[in-house]
């Protein structure tokens, strides 16, 4: 417990060390700065080839921190649906985002992603994934030329598409997260809402006493007293036991659902419900105890 105690007060301190440099260097030394934490994290990064969807089962179901960039993410049960993530242009934009609008904590770095993310890649119904990734691969001649296009794929493709669906999205959160030293986990599993189920990607975040579900892909949204309607990532608390068994047992967990009417508290809509490893939520199964909390 002391072991983690001291992990997370350094990835703290990393996360305040960053946000402190984008905030006090001059805007052409913001690339450099990026660069250096990017490369950094990267090499720290635990080595893995391959997270996503294979057979109807997730692939090592949460990983924790950076996303190697050599890595392939599967976004589907075919093995040649995969994308890489040597993509890092977002990690510069959102940065420069933070320097522009003074972005210097932690809550609001998490709140800022949301319509970042939905800039970044478009809202999704446009087209799909699978023909953004095989634009390309189509022009080929041969067989071999085709797989090896096909190779080429990054998450970055899809920029501004409106292809990118949870898989995609969440992997670009996570690297944000990580490179700000925020302890994260890419998770893959299922989700239910409005009592309908899919396989769903999302990340987890370790708070100050607890730990959150974070879903930019399934969002809350926010009535504002202007008649403005804004988006935020949905939150869903963890007790440090919970997370343990979410994350390693394949626990399944239950949440309020909720809007927010005029800045007001969470006004109770429904339920979610989320597990990690798992491509369907089995209800016999269902923990009914839930608790939201905002970001702290």
């Amino acid at each position: 417990m002391e072991k983690i105690n001291k992990e997370n007060q350094s990835l703290t301190r990393k996360s305040t060390d960053l946000l402190q440099k984008i905030l006090e260097c001059k805007e052409e030394e913001v690339n450099s700065v990026i660069k250096t934490a990017i490369d950094a994290a990267d090499a720290n990064a635990i080595k893995i080839e391959y997270l996503g969807y294979s057979g109807g089962l997730c692939q090592n179901n949460a990983h924790k921190g950076f996303i190697p960039l050599n890595t392939r993410i599967r976004y589907a049960n075919l093995v040649l649906e995969d994308y890489g993530m040597q993509t890092t242009d977002f990690i510069y934009e959102f940065a420069h985002l933070l320097k522009a609008c003074h972005v210097d904590n932690k809550k609001m770095l998490i709140y800022a992603l949301q319509p970042f993310v939905d800039n970044y890649f478009g809202l999704p119904g446009k087209t799909s994934r699978e023909m953004v990734f095989n634009e390309k691969a189509q022009m080929t001649k041969t067989d071999e030329e085709y797989f090896a296009a096909l190779k080429k794929n990054q998450l970055g493709d899809l920029k501004g598409k409106a292809a990118a669906l949870c898989t995609e999205r969440s992997a670009l959160i996570q690297q944000i997260l990580s490179i700000f030293g925020i302890e994260s986990y890419y998770c893959m599993g299922c989700a239910e809402k409005d009592n309908s189920q899919e396989p769903h990607c999302f990340n987890v975040v370790k708070r100050k006493n607890d730990y959150a579900v974070l879903d930019y892909s399934m969002p809350v949204t926010s009535y504002g007293k202007d008649g403005r309607i804004l988006y935020y990532p949905f939150v869903g608390s963890l007790t440090n036991e919970e997370f343990a068994d979410f994350l390693e047992k394949g626990t399944i967990k239950s949440f309020d659902d909720y809007r927010i009417i005029k800045g007001n508290p969470q006004e109770k809509i429904g339920m979610r419900m989320y597990v990690v490893g798992k491509d369907e939520i089995e209800k016999e199964k269902v923990n009914i105890e839930s608790e939201n909390r905002s970001i702290e």
